[in-house]
């Protein structure tokens, strides 16, 4: 897919531009500007000799009154040709390069003009709006290059945003009980842990975030279980551009319903109470979530990585789930989005379970654990 490139800044880098383009399309290393600023120019800012031909070929570069809205007019190009015809010595081919956007009136009245001065025995006459010369830059590598990659003409920010296998969608294949379940009334009864009571109502809130928790591993004692109801994935950051990034954060927003997303606890034991780092935080409640890398500087080709998000189906049935994400950044800001589609595989089963107080039976999605 073609990028789109930005127009210069202003039109004495336009001009430039054109200086560099042309030259290498010309194979004109003779190539130059007309005089300098306030001089008479006779319509022409730049020029010279093609390879292989002997007469001067001219350009001019329009877009210096309001180069932001930069636009061209009939009255303008029959004043520009006007004086293109008194340029010594006599032009070959004579063009209107602008930093405006395509315009299919203006590009008619310049082929009419093309024709009417070659019929009386004057130069040729072309237009190159920006969408032209787009393609001429993209066409020419040394100017591409130049434009696109020398700093000191422009800056150019870029970043890559793709999940930990370079794709920029994931399929994921979680199984789910699907657990019939029968309520039956059972003696009441406290737990206790430590110095805690659990009342039934406490124990039953805990079951239920238990049984749909999207954490990949739950420790025990002695022992751990994996949940195969989650799916884990990460995504990686990568400068693309000619510039470093500076102090930035990306923003991230789970579009989307029936899922659960949370980042995988650095946990490795059940007794683990170290104080693990973490660089991506969720915001609990609102399929929300934000990246503060520890590094405030992303220099050139360099990547960092998320935290690892977990994230569980709480439906039967395929759900896509679009992960829009938005970096801000000292000098630059970006935008994007990659998608998860959660295909669950469904296994029936049927359970009763007895509780202090009377509950209507009902159809609830568990997780799986292996």
């Amino acid at each position: 897919m073609k990028k789109t490139l930005r127009k210069p800044e202003n039109w004495q880098d336009f001009e430039s531009l054109c200086k560099k383009l042309w030259g290498e399309i010309w194979e004109c290393s003779e190539i130059k500007k007309n005089g300098r600023s306030g001089q008479k120019q006779h319509g022409v800012d730049v020029y010279g000799i093609p390879k292989e031909e002997e007469q001067y070929f001219g350009i001019q570069c329009k877009g210096k009154d309001d180069y932001t809205n930069a636009s061209i007019s009939k009255k303008e190009i029959d004043a520009e040709i006007e004086k293109a015809e008194k340029f010594q010595p006599e032009l070959k081919k004579f063009y209107f390069a602008t930093s405006a956007n395509k315009d299919s009136s203006i590009e008619e009245y310049v082929r009419l003009k093309d024709i009417e001065s070659r019929r009386i025995g004057l130069f040729e006459i072309h237009l190159f709006c920006w969408e032209d010369i787009v393609d001429l830059i993209e066409e020419n590598k040394k100017t591409y290059d130049w434009y696109v990659k020398n700093i000191d003409f422009k800056t150019h920010y870029s970043v890559s945003v793709r999940f930990q296998d370079d794709s920029d969608k994931l399929v994921f294949l979680p199984k789910l009980y699907k657990n019939n379940i029968t309520y039956k009334l059972k003696q009441r009864e406290e737990v206790s842990f430590g110095l805690h009571q659990y009342s039934p109502e406490d124990n039953r809130r805990i079951g239920l975030e238990i049984a749909a928790e999207p954490q990949p591993i739950r420790y025990f004692i002695n022992d751990c279980t994996f949940n195969k109801s989650a799916s884990v994935f990460s995504l990686v950051f990568t400068n693309t551009g000619n510039t470093a990034i500076k102090n930035f954060k990306v923003y991230f927003q789970f579009i989307g319903e029936n899922f659960t997303i949370d980042t995988v606890t650095k946990q490795d034991s059940f007794l683990d109470m170290y104080k693990y780092t973490y660089n991506t935080f969720i915001n609990e409640g609102k399929n929300g979530a934000v990246f503060e890398p520890q590094q405030e500087i992303l220099v050139q080709k360099d990547t960092v990585r998320t935290d690892d998000f977990c994230i569980r189906p709480n439906i039967d049935g395929v759900q896509d789930v679009e992960i829009k994400w938005q970096l801000v950044s000292e000098d630059f800001d970006d935008s994007g989005s990659l998608l998860v589609q959660l295909q669950p595989e469904i296994i029936e089963k049927s359970s009763t379970v007895g509780y202090e107080f009377p509950l209507e039976n009902e159809i609830r999605f568990d997780n799986y654990h292996e």
